[in-house]
């Protein structure tokens, strides 16, 4: 297999991270997960410092390795593993720089590249665009296959086709793009793999104990090729790469045969989102305070789900402009999600007048004591530490119900 796609730095504010990775690079260490031996072949660009970082990786995990130079590797920079990360340099930088990666194979898995441009041509393609912003067509980049599997998220999906609807947008990828398969990855939602236009087949999500999103799609496109080349059916290749996947979000690990032998996870089969409401409580007394309500909203609503904010809803006021609101959207909401960290006041009483009244709680504190969390406990609310995971959970548990 030739692998086609970058090697970049990733940060991320908190948790704390601080890798050298990207698409291509990944996606090696994730089929060495699976198999120690399969030929594998990475097409990537680097600057001085990450190409003598691959190279030490060459011989231990058992790499063959092109490598175009460029004057500085891009660096992914998260605040949290759901944030828009920023990227420096600007992705602008390399227009007039790029370098151009040409790669020809029966089995080619091809991640899009914002710092070079790429030709490819085989029998069987994996392509997975690889950009929120500015997705490229497999059309647009002059490379061919004979059968071409694209594996795309919705936005990109849309970005890529022009299409909001979902049947707009498989019509176009089959009739446009001659595609084999189309799989569009939808999140905390699993994904759905299409092998004609009319038939949607749902793969399932994994529910883990912890998620760290951050490389999962990576994860996903690599296991998914991995089996596709090596003769599985393209839903079997789809399963196994989410069982992969979830792996990898739970322990930032590679170790699949374990999740494979294992499969530790339940799954969750979820056709349409759900039409739950969220009633996201916390204190919003400082800019800090503010600015976290708001990423967690943004959050929430972007995988769908239906947010009552009262920051947003109702805004700043006195108790008897308040209150009643308060008290009547929490009534009327099947959830509520809680920042605890400080205790305030007003969080704890919304959470317990939601356990009185027999709501789900999940509450989302990093620096609590198990002493001050005893009564959310022993009612149960299921406390989190960590926010993307507090947030997965949230979905994950309105399914459920």
């Amino acid at each position: 297999m030739k692998i086609v796609g970058g090697t970049y730095g990733e940060y991320c504010l908190e948790p704390h991270w601080e890798q050298i990775f990207g698409s291509g690079l990944r996606a090696c260490l994730s089929i060495r997960g699976l198999d120690k031996d399969y030929p594998l072949n990475l097409f990537t660009t680097a600057d001085n410092r990450i190409r003598q970082y691959l190279l030490s990786l060459k011989e231990s995990h058992n790499l063959s390795l092109s490598i175009e130079n460029i004057f500085k590797s891009p660096t992914f920079e998260y605040d949290y593993p759901l944030a828009t990360p920023r990227i420096n340099p600007r992705p602008d930088a390399y227009f007039k720089t790029r370098p151009l990666l040409e790669v020809a194979d029966d089995n080619v898995l091809y991640f899009g590249m914002l710092e070079a441009d790429v030709n490819v041509k085989g029998d069987k393609v994996v392509y997975d665009p690889q950009s929120p912003s500015v997705p490229k067509l497999f059309s647009d980049t002059v490379s061919e296959a004979n059968q071409l599997v694209t594996v795309v998220n919705l936005s990109e999906a849309q970005l890529m086709s022009g299409e909001t609807e979902l049947d707009d947008i498989v019509e176009y990828f089959f009739k446009e793009e001659d595609c084999y398969g189309l799989i569009l990855k939808m999140g905390a939602k699993g994904a759905f793999l299409f092998e004609d236009k009319q038939t949607r087949v749902n793969i399932p999500v994994y529910k883990t104990n912890k998620v760290w999103p951050i490389g999962s799609g990576d994860v996903f496109t690599s296991i998914f090729a991995y089996f596709w080349f090596n003769g599985k059916s393209l839903e079997d290749s789809a399963k196994k790469a989410s069982l992969a996947a979830a792996s990898y979000v739970n322990s930032k690990g590679f170790n699949f045969e374990r999740a494979f032998r294992n499969e530790p996870f339940d799954e969750l089969y979820i056709k349409d989102f759900p039409k739950e409401s969220i009633y996201l409580a916390g204190p919003f007394f400082t800019f800090s305070q503010r600015w976290l309500i708001s990423q967690i909203r943004n959050c929430l609503s972007g995988m769908g789900l239906k947010v009552f904010s009262p920051l947003h809803e109702i805004g700043i006021g006195d108790a008897d402009e308040v209150v009643e609101e308060d008290i009547n959207a929490i009534e009327n909401s099947d959830l509520i999600f809680a920042v605890v960290d400080g205790l305030d006041s007003g969080t704890l009483f919304e959470i317990g007048y939601a356990v009185s009244k027999g709501k789900q709680v999940i509450a989302y504190t990093e620096n609590e004591t198990e002493e001050s969390l005893k009564m959310l406990k022993g009612t149960g609310c299921k406390i989190e530490k960590d926010l993307t995971t507090a947030i997965y959970k949230t979905f994950w548990e309105l399914c459920n119900g």
